[in-house]
């Protein structure tokens, strides 16, 4: 009986060492089909996300086209001979990039163009992007396409990509207009993941190119490149095709514009048409221009230092950012301010000549003066001495008042990025300026467009084309923008003087010549406008700048045009002639 109970509690352990051992067999079993089938997928999926970038590719550029669609700036393919850097692995990464840097050597060698790419760009290409292609020789030409291709097999890890550069078919025709682009890495993040690399972009650097970037880029694409352990590439494939950006239609009318050049050639200065009922800028040239595709691919050092040392500033825009005394071109608006303040425009003044102000004398183009002018016959032959007088009896604050309200001392709104705002001295502003109190000269002076009122060729085209219409407009140059305008407050019966007198300028009355008379000789149509010659700096750098603004038709005009020349005649000589061929370029074809 014992022995049977001993026996029976001996062989209890045993059971339970089974079960346990059972159990262990079952639960080993369990994890590791837990591991080998229902991890593995977890386990390749990061895996694979630590093999796999994401590259965001770039969208191509809208176009810019004139008011009639003809393209000023669109796309061209581009060739470009790359570097693979995968085809020269070595060991280590120093050996790595020499390999690359003779790789380049023997390839530019053979299509006889030197590398342009120092050791350390090459280095920083293989710690930064090794996966991406490394773009040795950009925008290649036909020849050296051909003999490339013809020895492709001989240069193993290099190869031929295709891609969209920006071109402008005019070169440099409304290069102040379009301005430029250079290539700039994107920033935009889509997904939970953030992109590895970036492919370098079209961007907006000035001119409309700059202004409407956001609207003419496309959307980016995504591309995803398979890397082994090092960074290598070993292949990609294209995730979401990038979208083109949308065209964008301008105001320019390019056979204007190409007359405004023309009539600039060889001179330094502006010149700038627009339509006076909605603010459509027709035309805006700067003169020097500079040639747009030579930006394209990429800029040069030596380019760019050509430019910037030139003297002749072929980067400024002067129509909009140059900031000039209108000289007598002023004056309109100057019997304005007569006129609200009192003045009628039959008084008249005796002009002897010159105009003594304090210890200052005003000189008048007639040296031996008009003698008994009224204001209409002042305004035909630009008489300082008349102007001079009526500023000092108007005063300060109505100049000031008449000059603001056309927008004179604040940016216009034009849609390009430069917009000088220009100045309407006061005693404030010179107080501020230059620590110095407001004299009666310096009222003198301003009643003539002179001293320190300071206007863009932009801001008096407006002017002009207010007087004509009698309201103020917003300059636009993209083409489905709202036109904005607001009336002038001066009195309809005040305009009507200034205008005849602006007509007067022009056509004379009777056998009397007005000052401008060369700016409106052939045109089809009427013709209202003012000279201004505005005489700037001092001693051995004295010198003039030629003015003429006008509108037309003056009975209801469709077109208003300010141009200015530096170191010019005067404004009847040089600049108006300018503007009579650029009216009759425009009204030559149907004589409206």
């Amino acid at each position: 009986m014992a022995n049977r109970a001993e026996s029976s509690a001996g062989s209890l352990p045993c059971w339970v060492v089974a079960a346990v051992f059972a159990a262990g067999i079952v639960h080993l079993a369990v994890s590791l089909r837990a591991l080998q089938v229902t991890s593995a997928a977890d386990y390749n999926y990061a895996s694979a996300r630590q093999s796999v970038r994401r590259m965001q590719t770039a969208g191509l550029r809208g176009r810019i086209l004139d008011r009639h669609g003809e393209v000023m700036a669109g796309n061209r393919p581009s060739l470009s001979i790359v570097c693979l850097p995968s085809g020269f692995e070595k060991r280590s990464w120093s050996n790595t990039v020499s390999a690359i840097e003779r790789g380049i050597k023997e390839v530019g060698e053979a299509i006889g163009r030197p590398s342009p790419l120092s050791r350390m760009a090459i280095s920083r290409h293989v710690s930064q992007s090794l996966a991406l292609p490394l773009y040795v020789w950009r925008d290649i030409g036909e020849r050296e396409l051909a003999v490339f291709s013809e020895r492709e097999r001989e240069f193993a890890g290099f190869t031929v990509i295709k891609t969209a550069e920006r071109v402008y078919p005019g070169g440099s025709l409304a290069s102040h207009v379009l301005g430029y682009v250079g290539r700039d890495r994107g920033e935009i993040q889509s997904g939970d993941e953030k992109f590895s690399y970036f492919a370098p972009e079209m961007r907006g650097r000035s001119g409309l190119e700059a202004y409407y970037d956001g609207f003419l880029r496309g959307v980016p694409g995504e591309m995803k490149l398979l890397v082994d352990a090092r960074g290598f590439a070993i292949r990609e494939w294209t995730v979401l095709d990038a979208t083109p950006g949308p065209d964008i239609a301008t105001t320019i009318d390019l056979r204007i514009q190409k007359e405004v050049e023309r009539q600039l050639q060889g001179e330094r200065g502006a010149c700038v048409v627009m339509d006076p009922r909605n603010g459509e800028v027709l035309a805006l040239a700067s003169a020097p221009g500079f040639e747009l595709n030579a930006f394209v691919p990429t800029l040069s050092t030596e380019t760019y230092a050509r430019y910037i040392d030139d003297p002749a500033k072929p980067l400024l825009n002067r129509a909009t950012g140059g900031a000039y005394a209108p000289g007598s071109t002023f004056k309109p608006v100057t019997a304005l301010a007569a006129l609200g303040a009192g003045h009628t425009a039959d008084e008249e003044y005796i002009c002897t000549g010159a105009y003594a102000c304090g210890g200052m004398t005003l000189r008048c183009m007639s040296r031996w003066g008009h003698g008994p002018l009224d204001m209409c016959h002042a305004l035909m032959k630009s008489c300082n001495p008349f102007f001079c007088n009526l500023g000092m009896t108007t005063g300060t604050n109505a100049f000031c008042r008449a000059a603001r309200v056309f927008g004179l001392g604040s940016k216009t709104g034009l849609d390009l990025g430069v917009d000088r705002a220009g100045v309407v001295p006061d005693g404030d502003w010179k107080m501020s300026t230059y620590g110095e109190k407001w004299y009666p000269g310096d009222l003198a002076q301003m009643s003539i467009g002179q001293g320190m009122l300071l206007a863009t060729p932009l801001q008096m085209a407006m002017v002009a084309g207010a007087i004509g219409t009698g309201s103020l407009v917003t300059p636009h140059l993209r083409l489905d923008a709202a036109p904005e305008s607001r009336p002038l407050p001066f009195p309809e019966s005040h305009l009507r003087i200034v205008r005849k007198g602006m007509r007067m300028v022009v056509a004379g009355d009777g056998n009397l010549r007005g000052t401008g008379w060369r700016g409106g000789e052939g045109v089809p149509v009427s013709v209202s406008g003012k000279t201004g010659t505005a005489e700037v700096g001092a001693g051995s750098s004295r010198r003039k700048n030629a003015w003429f603004i006008a509108y037309a038709p003056s009975d209801a005009p469709t077109a208003a045009v300010a141009l200015v020349v530096e170191n010019g005649e005067s404004g009847g000589l040089t600049a108006a002639p300018k503007v009579c061929e650029i009216l009759k370029a425009m009204f030559a074809e149907d004589g409206t």
